[in-house]
């Protein structure tokens, strides 16, 4: 056994020495560090390894002014992805028209909004917003009225798509190069999107926008994760969406001080570029270095962090806790390989997991936006109602940071998918426009946007550092598809149907959540 440890770390060493490129000042061998590391393991060995710190931990401390400048930055990178998915309340709001020209130039009594067969011009009347929003600019009613949704499905398809290619791309290449590559397609595309010329034209644009804002905003959460300490986690992963809510409500702003669409756009644009230059400011994490092998460059990020955190580590100090991390997760050439979605699936665990989390992010994301149907009364003022929903978001991020925290994850996504469930089902035997349709509706946003701040902290640590992005880009993608199909669940008649719907999904999320592993206070897996 003693030979076997000792070859082991001999070629380990060789290995992290290769990785080191040669460099005799970074290659930490002495034969006192080596013994004792191997004297200690079967010691340690006996310790749960969620009771020690891990080394990111140990180099650069659970939380400070390092992790704090990342997570800003970070959290408010996801604004942009949330004026992209929003901004359409804006854009096509209801506008009416009337027929101004018919085909025989008869003259009757002319209904406003409606469509008439032998009508060969409409006017649109003077918006309360816009001089032109999308649908007086590009004549979406009637016949062609069909295009104005057809813009919403558009981006959450494009958001679809980009959480899971940029997912990838996070994993393969890093979670800096991802993040750069997604907010740079998004900052150009945006400016560019409001001289469209056509309605198609737009709508290309848009997917593509929409698929880099889903990057954007996949990646933006795993980067925090990973740089804080398991004892943060709850609170910076959930703090990190609280951002979301103060960008909907900024949209009101934008908004209102806009002449047409193409100006709205343009305003929250130009404060996306002023967003994403501080996105240069951002460093690759530890862990995806460590996971790729990359030692030297995991040296250099953690030494810095370490002085910006006022710990006093030497270099010394850090090599040796990157030695020991090396050794531990056994890094050698034949594991440090490319990984793909394909291996979500590899073995059974990884594979419940993956499928868990999908319907689970499904469930959520058909809930959030089915409910949003049900507040639509809270004032016929646009603007008061962005804002008003924007406000329900922001509290109900430390809300689940607190949950995190007390009960965990497990116990805070079954309890808040329970409140949805209870809320729905309730409204079944409530009739549309009674006061108890509004109460439970507000009730029911509030208990989705809490488990969405759960399940950002729940997910990405269900899953190893080299899957990470991929596995939540995966599962978020499953809340896009439940945003596509919730319009149309949310229109059927009679009205209870829907309201049934809606109380029967998060029970069957939670069937899935239950059977999934408690993360909290575990240490992030770095290895499959």
């Amino acid at each position: 056994m003693a030979l076997r440890v000792h070859a082991h770390t001999i070629k380990n060493h060789v290995v992290i020495a290769s990785k080191f490129r040669g460099d005799p000042v970074k290659i930490i061998m002495e034969s006192e560090v080596i013994s004792n590391r191997s004297r200690s393991r079967s010691t340690d060995n006996l310790l749960s390894s969620d009771s020690k710190d891990d080394y990111v931990v140990k180099s650069i401390g659970a939380f400070g002014p390092w992790q704090a400048k990342v997570c800003v930055i970070a959290a408010f990178v996801r604004s942009i992805g949330i004026w992209n998915m929003l901004s359409i309340v804006f854009l096509t709001p209801t506008t009416q028209f009337s027929c101004v020209k018919f085909e025989n130039s008869a003259t009757f009594d002319v209904k406003n909004s409606t469509c008439y067969d032998d009508c060969v011009e409409y006017e649109f009347h003077e918006d309360l917003m816009f001089e032109k929003n999308l649908i007086s600019e590009f004549h979406l009613i009637c016949n062609d009225g069909w295009k104005a949704s057809l813009t919403q499905t558009v981006i959450m398809f494009g958001f679809l798509v980009g959480v899971s290619l940029f997912g990838w791309v996070s994993d393969r290449y890093g979670r800096r190069i991802g993040l750069i590559i997604s907010s740079s397609i998004n900052v150009i595309l945006m400016l560019a999107v409001p001289l469209s010329p056509s309605y198609w034209f737009f709508n290309g644009l848009r997917f593509f926008i929409g698929m880099a804002s889903g990057g954007t905003m996949v990646i933006s959460l795993v980067f925090i994760i990973e740089v804080v300490g398991p004892q943060y986690r709850e609170a910076a992963g959930s703090l990190a969406i609280m951002p979301d809510g103060l960008a909907q409500a900024l949209l009101s702003a934008f908004a209102y001080f806009a002449v047409d669409w193409r100006m709205y756009l343009l305003e929250y644009s130009a404060v996306s570029m002023f967003i994403y230059i501080f996105i240069a400011l951002l460093p690759e994490t530890p862990r995806w270095l460590m996971a790729k092998g990359k030692a030297d460059e995991a040296l250099h990020v953690m030494s810095t962090a370490a002085k910006r955190n006022n710990l006093n580590k030497t270099v010394n100090e850090v090599q040796d806790n990157i030695l020991r991390a090396f050794d531990d997760m056994m890094i050698n050439d034949k594991v440090i390989r490319k990984f793909t979605y394909l291996d979500l699936f590899r073995n059974k665990d990884l594979a419940f997991k993956t499928v868990a989390s999908v319907v689970i992010w499904i469930s959520a994301g058909a809930c959030y936006f089915g409910i949003n149907q049900y507040i639509t009364f809270i004032g016929s003022n646009l603007y008061v109602t962005v804002i008003i929903l924007g406000c329900i978001q922001m509290p109900t991020c430390p809300l689940a940071m607190i949950l995190n925290k007390s009960f965990g994850r497990k116990v805070s996504i079954v309890g808040t998918f329970s409140i949805i469930g209870i809320t729905m089902t309730i409204l079944v035997f409530v009739p549309p426009g009674h006061t108890g349709c509004t109460i439970l509706g507000i009730i029911g946003f509030a208990a989705t946007c809490t488990t969405f701040g759960v399940l950002c902290v729940y997910v990405s640590e269900l899953f190893p550092t080299p899957l990470r992005t991929m596995a939540f880009g995966l599962s978020s993608a499953g809340a896009k598809i439940g945003a596509m199909v919730a319009p149309f669940i949310a229109t059927i008649n009679p009205h209870w149907i829907p309201s049934v719907v809606f109380a029967v999904l998060p029970f069957v999320a939670s069937i899935f959540c239950v059977l999934l592993p408690e993360t909290k206070g575990k240490k992030l897996p770095d290895m499959i």
